[in-house]
């Protein structure tokens, strides 16, 4: 971790389109996954999900992007590791944990705010 001064000011604006990111990723990718048990687990075979399959996929793609994006923003603010990078990256991959890391990556960012502010 680098000790490097932070503007809280951008940090924190970064965070809160973070923060909105991570919870429509949460819920776009619960949305894909539900797609993908009703496509291949519940109804096999069935157009009706092959077509809400082709028209979600790429819509949750863009979300992803979007999510990715606004990771980036956060991270390079917050001046973090690569790997802090790869670790807000698979958040956004693994149902469910989207919710759990933007707690997490919250508490991280207030903690380094706190350490690592721009002096006066």
């Amino acid at each position: 971790m680098t000790t490097r001064p932070i503007d809280p000011v951008p940090a924190r604006t970064a965070f809160a389109r973070f923060r909105v990111a991570s919870i429509v990723e949460g819920i776009a990718l619960l949305i894909l996954v539900a797609i993908m048990v009703m496509k291949y687990l519940v109804l096999p075979g069935d157009p009706t999900w092959e077509r809400i399959s082709s028209m979600w996929s790429p819509i949750h793609g863009v979300i992803y992007f979007v999510y990715v994006v606004l990771g980036f923003d956060l991270w390079s603010k917050m001046r973090w590791g690569l790997p802090r990078m790869l670790l807000l990256m698979l958040f956004g991959v693994v149902p469910v944990l989207s919710f759990v890391g933007e707690r997490w990556t919250h508490a991280r960012m207030e903690e380094d705010l706190a350490d690592r502010r721009i002096p006066s």
